[in-house]
């Protein structure tokens, strides 16, 4: 499991409700939804920041495999990093 820093863009504008999650990039104006499972994410990418974190929570909140909360989350960051939504790096 590759272990990375998830950084989120100080141009961006969260909402999180019990029905998922809106993000709002400010200087862009794009506006990216997602479910229940990507607010979570969310609310780990702000607590956490490292990926590997982040899947164990979800697979044990979400009652799922390890690698395919793995696949979830890396797949849900790349998503945001297209968007210039967070960005990443490896920890030292």
């Amino acid at each position: 499991m590759q272990i990375e820093r998830v950084r989120i863009s100080p141009l961006v504008r969260s909402s999180v409700s019990n029905d998922g999650l809106v993000l709002l990039d400010v200087k862009g104006g794009f506006v990216f939804t997602s479910n229940i499972v990507g607010a979570r994410i969310w609310s780990l990418i702000e607590a956490h920041g490292e990926t590997c974190a982040i899947a164990r929570a979800i697979a044990g909140e979400f009652n799922v495999d390890l690698d395919r909360a793995t696949r979830d989350v890396d797949a849900f960051v790349a998503a945001l990093c297209a968007r210039g939504i967070v960005s990443t790096e490896r920890p030292c």
